[in-house]
């Protein structure tokens, strides 16, 4: 995990590596179940004229192989790659600023501590009078470094907001109805997982479908974002 020391959090979490990782993933497994469709379409077929309660539990137990939705998940995915590689970007340079305001915020807190300390020490009310200038004059500079480094993290404060809505919106492309799909132990398991990063990595769970689709390895696609929330 990046840790932004200048910020003091993370505005746009997640893995530009681990959604590369994640269409790749979707990618071999739509190519995968494309095989499988013709087996199915023919152990059908050969199992028309069979007839009876077996008959009837062995066509209710094929598979449904539809590669649509994972298929559809890739430019999705390829786009919020594009979308999370700039709010990196723009994280590193924002960190970078506050790095420079915090140092430079030390610096006048520092000044503004020796020049009171020379107000505190004045022998004389000339001396105390010079002082007391100068201790104005370098709070007034503590003022301006707070009110930069204030600014840095109210657009990293913003950034983060964008970072969200355009996850959200990531969300709904990839699972339009939100309809919750039906469940496994490894889906339990693999939801799990996604529920606990982000509603883009969690909608993921949604093309995971008994029959449907093989999910990718919860690690890859857990790191999509990180906690967004």
């Amino acid at each position: 995990m990046v840790t932004y020391r200048g910020l003091g959090f993370d505005p746009t979490p997640g893995s530009v590596d681990a959604v590369a990782q994640t269409i790749a993933q979707l990618r071999a497994a739509a190519d995968a179940l494309a095989s499988v469709a013709p087996a199915v379409r023919t152990a059908a077929r050969h199992a028309e004229s069979w007839q009876g309660a077996a008959a009837d539990a062995f066509r209710t137990g094929l598979p449904t192989v539809d590669t649509a939705r994972p298929r559809a998940a890739i430019p999705v995915l390829e786009r919020w790659a594009e979308t999370l590689a700039e709010h990196k970007r723009r994280t590193e340079d924002l960190d970078a600023r506050a790095r420079r305001a915090r140092r430079a915020l030390d610096d006048a807190r520092d000044a503004l501590q020796d020049k009171q300390n020379a107000l505190d020490l004045a022998a004389t009310p000339a001396a105390a009078a010079s002082a007391s200038v100068e201790v104005a004059a370098a709070t007034d500079r503590v003022a301006a470094a707070e009110s930069a480094l204030e600014d840095v993290l109210s657009e990293a404060r913003e950034l983060a907001r964008a970072h969200r809505r355009a996850a959200d919106e990531v969300a709904t492309d990839l699972d339009p109805d939100a309809t919750p799909a039906p469940e496994t132990p490894a889906i339990r398991a693999l939801a799990g997982a996604l529920h606990r990063t982000s509603r883009v990595s969690a909608t993921l769970a949604a093309l995971v479908t008994p029959g449907t689709f093989t999910a990718p390895p919860d690690g890859a696609v857990a790191a999509l974002l990180g906690e967004v929330r």
